[in-house]
C-alpha cells in the first residue's frame, strides 16, 4: 500500500516532467530586435536598401512602429555580421565596398572555402548532406519560375554552405560567413547577368562530385563558379570606377 509520501510526491514528479517537455505546436514569438534584423537584412540582399545607403533610425522606427531601442540593437547586429557600418556624425549605412575590396573578398572566400570543403571532405559525405543539396536545387528552380531572386539567394547560400557541413574548422566558418555576407548586398546588381541555367548545371555537377568523395573536382567547380560573380561585378563595377577624361 502506498505511503503518505509516496502519493504526496507523485503529482509533483509528473508535473516536474511534463513542465520539461516542450509543449507541440508552441514557436517562441520574435523579439523586436530580430524582427528588424529580419526586415533590414532582407532589405539589403534584395537590392531595395543598396549599398551606400543611409539607414536613419528614426524614419525606420516610425516606419516599422515600434521605438528607437530594438532599431539600435538590430543595426549593432547587422554590423557584426558585416551588412552595415557606423559612420561617426553620419550614421549606420549599408556597407559599400569598391571593385578591389570586393575582389579580395572573393579571393579570401576562395582560399577558406577549399580548407572547408578538403577538411569536410576528409571522411565521406553523409548521404543526407547530399539530400539537402539536391533539395536546395529544386527549391532554387520554384524561387526561379516565381522570379522570386531574394528566395534563389538564400537557397543558394545554403548549398554552398553545405559543401563544408561536415568540417570542424568552426572558426574558419564564421570568417566565410561574414565574407558572404559582405558581398551578399551585391547580388542583386548582376542579378541580370546570371546564367541561371548554367548555375543550376554546375549545381549538379557539385553535388555529383560531392557524391562521389571527388575533392579536388567539387573545389573546381566552386572556384569556376565563383568567377562568375567576379567576372559579372567587375562588368557592374568597373565602369563606375573607371576616371572621366
Amino acid at each position: 500500500m502506498p505511503t503518505r509520501a509516496d502519493i504526496g510526491s507523485s503529482p509533483r514528479r509528473r508535473g516536474s516532467r511534463q513542465a520539461q517537455e516542450p509543449r507541440a505546436g508552441f514557436v517562441r514569438p520574435k523579439t523586436a530586435q530580430q524582427a528588424v534584423v529580419e526586415v533590414l537584412r532582407n532589405d539589403i540582399t534584395s537590392g531595395r536598401l543598396a549599398p551606400g545607403t543611409p539607414i536613419v533610425q528614426e524614419a525606420l522606427a516610425e516606419q516599422l512602429g515600434m521605438s528607437r531601442i530594438p532599431i539600435r540593437e538590430a543595426l549593432k547586429s547587422l554590423e557584426a555580421e558585416e551588412y552595415v557600418t557606423y559612420e561617426p556624425h553620419s550614421g549606420y549605412r549599408v556597407v559599400k565596398l569598391g571593385l578591389a575590396e570586393l575582389t579580395e573578398v572573393f579571393r579570401l572566400r576562395s582560399l577558406l572555402e577549399e580548407e572547408l570543403i578538403r577538411d569536410a571532405m576528409s571522411t565521406p559525405v553523409a548521404p543526407e548532406i547530399i539530400a539537402e543539396m539536391r533539395l536546395l536545387m529544386a527549391e532554387m528552380d520554384r524561387a526561379v519560375a516565381d522570379d522570386d531572386m531574394v528566395a534563389v539567394g538564400v537557397a543558394n547560400r545554403q548549398f554552398h554552405y553545405l559543401t563544408f557541413e561536415q568540417s570542424e574548422l568552426s572558426r574558419t566558418k564564421r570568417i566565410v560567413n561574414q565574407l558572404w555576407n559582405m558581398a551578399d548586398p551585391y547580388r542583386p546588381l548582376y542579378a541580370d547577368l546570371l546564367d541561371l541555367a548554367k548555375v543550376n548545371c554546375e549545381h549538379v555537377l557539385m553535388t555529383e562530385a560531392m557524391a562521389e568523395g571527388d575533392v579536388d573536382r567539387v573545389i573546381a567547380l566552386n572556384h569556376q563558379h565563383r568567377s562568375h560573380s567576379i567576372d559579372h561585378l567587375r562588368r557592374v563595377l568597373g565602369a563606375e570606377e573607371q576616371p572621366s577624361a
